[in-house]
């Protein structure tokens, strides 16, 4: 998967159609966790860098930009589908959704904006936000700032590593997915180690 990946990287790099799909990738990963939309940025990232397609403000705008829209439908999702009354039909549900609120009320901020590093995690944080009426306005704020830095930390990333792979755009989309899942790995077990265990 990941060599399909870097062909599909190195061949689309300069087309026109590029950002506006990226965009719309990127807040769809919001809310279907598996894509692969860190390794895509810094990959991207690096062939630009390589070779000076696409532009790295482009690509760290439709990260950003998508990244926002994502996780606000993903929080909308959770507000609206009534998942609280879901949990709330069983013991064990209820447990876990005042757990999950009183985290939120205690340290929301970080939650929001840690949580956009977590591949999967992302989805379950944005989702579980809406569920427990986390506040939309401060919801909202917190993913302008979440998604502005992981587009700009995995835009970096991507542009490191095209620097080092100048004039390769499939040596540079190599290594900067190689990177990202790297980082993505390194930054899932560092979270999984400092958060507490959930109820039971």
């Amino acid at each position: 998967m990941v060599e399909a990946l870097n062909e599909f990287i190195a061949l689309h790099a300069g087309a026109g159609w590029l950002v506006p799909v990226l965009f719309v990738f990127f807040a769809v990963d919001g809310v279907v966790p598996p894509l692969p939309s860190e390794g895509v940025l810094v990959g991207l990232a690096a062939v630009g860098a390589s070779t000076g397609a696409p532009h790295w403000f482009a690509l760290f705008a439709a990260g950003a930009a998508g990244a926002w829209v994502g996780d606000n439908i993903a929080y909308l999702l959770g507000r609206h589908a009534r998942l609280d009354r879901l949990l709330e039909r069983t013991d064990r549900g209820r447990r876990a959704l005042a757990w999950a609120r009183t985290r939120f009320e205690r340290r929301g901020a970080l939650i929001v904006i840690i949580g956009r590093w977590v591949p999967v995690g992302r989805a379950a944080v944005n989702l579980t936000a809406g569920a427990t009426a986390f506040s939309q306005k401060r919801f909202a704020a917190l993913t302008v700032v979440s998604g502005g830095l992981w587009a700009a930390w995995s835009v970096g990333l991507g542009t490191l590593a095209g620097r080092w792979v100048q004039d390769n755009a499939l040596a540079a989309a190599g290594l900067g997915v190689a990177l990202a899942l790297v980082v993505a790995f390194a930054v899932e077990r560092i979270l999984r180690w400092l958060s507490p265990p959930t109820p039971v």
